[in-house]
């Protein structure tokens, strides 16, 4: 339940999370008529607002969920070596869009012995293949701490690594959305599958994903309220870093290569960030009150550790002011940018588990998500 906190109430603390070296950020807490945000109605109104500036000005427009029909259902029981007992794994294609246009394969793993339905930690990521989430015990390690584990291929909608790669955009060319909100819109499809799986608490489905896809997660967790929580993975730019304040070595705007993961009009704003209508701690704001976890790598200069921490400390108040400080955590390590399904992935996969644990579990904190 939200416990709504008087906005006056919380000028304070908006105040004493900003230092005052830091550039003035857009505000989450007034409408862009001026009014101050101070009732549930007010905050949705914002909410509405602040979606629709970061769609027209940075990741563009997605088109509403349709229906999808499945084929090549498949379910099989998989031993997994170090679990007790076979899990379960479903794999499936999802034919969508107009005309059959789209046809995406998409997967979920359920622990051994599932009597109720179990949470699911959703990823942007082919979770059926062997190497890494096998091969690396990524799928071990999730299914014993009692969670599903599901994903989807977003090449089959369109690839960071190959613009030519685009059958969502061409299958929607009225819209003018990025690679960075494709994969989005592709977890919101997949939340859809996993709505029918009797398996799967609808009501715990959480978002996952590391560096660029960790930048769709947080999208999807911001514009799709049916996610329980997310949980972006030194996603950096365009995810959950400042543009307004950077560290040393932290990407800019113009540094950005791959222009077509975003929209042209955000590259308007190449060497003028502070004259963006927006910043990322809308994002953040966007997914309050729900459990939000920042991972971030101290040595991940290009990622913009300092951004991230500036963009953790401008959300606070707005959890605060919802009545759930406790869902916003951030955590960071003294890695550099380091993808957990590798062979040197940290504890990566630790760290987000015990955050869902206590957030979703209820279960006591075992670590310090407070920065």
């Amino acid at each position: 339940m939200t416990t709504w906190i008087p906005w006056t109430m919380m000028t304070a603390c908006l105040g004493c999370s900003v230092s005052m070296a830091q550039p003035a950020l857009p505000e989450v807490m007034r409408l862009e008529d001026g009014t101050p945000v101070t009732t549930p109605e007010n905050w949705a109104r914002r909410r509405a607002e602040m979606k629709s500036i970061l769609l027209q000005y940075e990741y563009g427009h997605m088109p509403p969920l349709s229906s999808v029909r499945v084929e090549d259902l498949v379910t099989e029981q998989v031993t997994v070596e170090g679990l007790d007992g076979k899990a379960t794994r479903i794999e499936a294609t999802l034919v969508l869009g107009p005309k059959d246009a789209i046809r995406m394969k998409v997967g979920c793993w359920l622990p051994p012995k599932v009597t109720k339905p179990v949470p699911v930690l959703m990823a942007v990521e082919p979770v059926w293949w062997p190497d890494p989430f096998l091969r690396r015990g990524i799928i071990k390690r999730i299914l014993a701490r009692g969670y599903g584990f599901a994903g989807f291929d977003h090449n089959a909608l369109a690839s960071y690594e190959e613009p030519e790669k685009r059958a969502a955009q061409d299958a929607y060319p009225e819209y003018d959305w990025g690679v960075v909100a494709v994969a989005a819109w592709g977890c919101s499809v997949t939340l859809n599958w996993l709505e029918t799986l009797p398996q799967v608490n609808p009501k715990q489905v959480a978002l996952w994903s590391h560096s660029r896809r960790g930048k769709s997660v947080l999208l999807a967790g911001a514009m799709d309220t049916r996610f329980a929580a997310v949980l972006p993975h030194m996603s950096g730019m365009a995810g959950s870093a400042l543009y307004r304040v950077r560290g040393p070595g932290a990407q800019e705007l113009e540094q950005l290569l791959e222009r077509y993961w975003l929209i042209p009009k955000i590259f308007e704003y190449i060497d003028r960030e502070d004259d963006l209508p927006f910043d990322q701690h809308w994002l953040l704001a966007l997914v309050a009150p729900r459990p939000l976890y920042l991972h971030v790598g101290l040595g991940d200069r290009w990622g913009n550790p300092k951004g991230e921490r500036a963009a953790f400390e401008a959300a606070k108040p707005v959890y605060a002011w919802l009545g759930h400080p406790g869902r916003l955590g951030i955590y960071f390590v003294d890695e550099e940018h380091v993808d957990p399904n590798g062979p040197h992935g940290g504890e990566s996969w630790e760290t987000a588990l015990d955050f869902l644990d206590a957030q979703l579990r209820h279960r006591p904190i075992t670590r310090d998500f407070g920065g």
